[in-house]
């Protein structure tokens, strides 16, 4: 029994000693949290906003008001992405992830065209994103390996006057993009050599889904090599927008077999781009 008490008496003086640490310090800390973490606090950065507090988010800029876009603090619920019933093809596993504060993303090498031309390529920010990526479903007799992806899909939740211009700004660099040339290492009859490519992208269909709604078409050219030894080969991929929400699809080439053109492809994408505006409107701010 004494040497309960002797124990007791010990935890007592050295939670004295503690010295706790200042406001300052525990921000510090909050800051160097895993982004993961960081999604779990913004919940709580919502709440003292609306209170009328003052503060400074991780990146060191002060947060959207929350009467700025009524509903818009929100993140993005897993029921406004794409089902596997959406897509034409049998899916498998889904893989997924949600994210703050992150660029709205097209097409990469569209930026590098655009800062080519000297247009202004930064890409907007958005408040809340999610992911994801749709897996190949394997047949019951096909042996272990690694399942191809089918789709991804990212939904972004944008300020709503940058999500009403997002559209449009692309479109003014993809006319500026009409034809870029460039060098690459392209194949040849003896592995890889360097020849000029020819980049261009364009609208291929616009205006059928939601608000706002576009199939960007990047096709690739190789002028040297003969018409018919796969010198020009294509990537679509889909813009829609529905109130403060934007989504970017990226199908793959196994998203469509046996289409047997391009015309097709863009026929399939805008049924696809139907559902994901349709899926959209019960997070959209506005709603549907």
């Amino acid at each position: 029994m004494p040497d309960d008490v002797t124990l007791v008496e010990v935890l007592h003086r050295d939670l004295r000693d503690v010295r706790w640490a200042e406001p300052a310090e525990l921000r510090a800390t909050a800051r160097r949290r895993s982004r993961r973490t960081a999604a779990v606090a913004a919940a709580s950065v919502v709440l003292v906003a609306a209170l009328g507090a003052t503060f400074v988010d991780r990146t060191g800029a002060s947060p959207p008001p929350v009467a700025d876009v009524p509903g818009g603090n929100t993140e993005i619920p897993v029921e406004a992405m794409l089902e596997p019933t959406d897509v034409p093809v049998r899916t498998g596993d889904t893989l997924s992830d949600t994210d703050l504060d992150e660029p709205v993303r097209v097409d990469d090498f569209l930026q590098v065209c655009a800062r080519a031309q000297g247009l202004p390529a930064q890409e907007p920010r958005s408040r809340y994103s999610r992911s994801q990526t749709l897996l190949e479903s394997p047949a019951v007799d096909a042996p272990l390996s690694n399942p191809a992806v089918v789709l991804t899909q990212d939904v972004y939740r944008m300020r709503s006057a940058a999500a009403g211009r997002f559209v449009g700004d692309l479109e003014r660099v993809v006319a500026a993009c009409g034809e870029w040339r460039t060098t690459g290492q392209v194949p040849g009859d003896r592995g890889l050599v360097t020849d000029e490519v020819v980049h261009s992208w364009t609208v291929a269909a616009s205006g059928f889904a939601g608000d706002q709604a576009v199939v960007l078409r990047h096709t690739t050219t190789v002028p040297r090599q003969p018409a018919d030894g796969g010198a020009n080969w294509f990537e679509d991929r889909l813009v829609v927008r529905v109130g403060d929400l934007v989504t970017v699809l990226v199908p793959a080439e196994r998203l469509r077999p046996g289409i047997p053109d391009a015309e097709a492809s863009v026929r399939q994408l805008q049924e696809m781009a139907r559902a994901a505006a349709q899926r959209m409107c019960v997070a959209a701010n506005p709603g549907c």
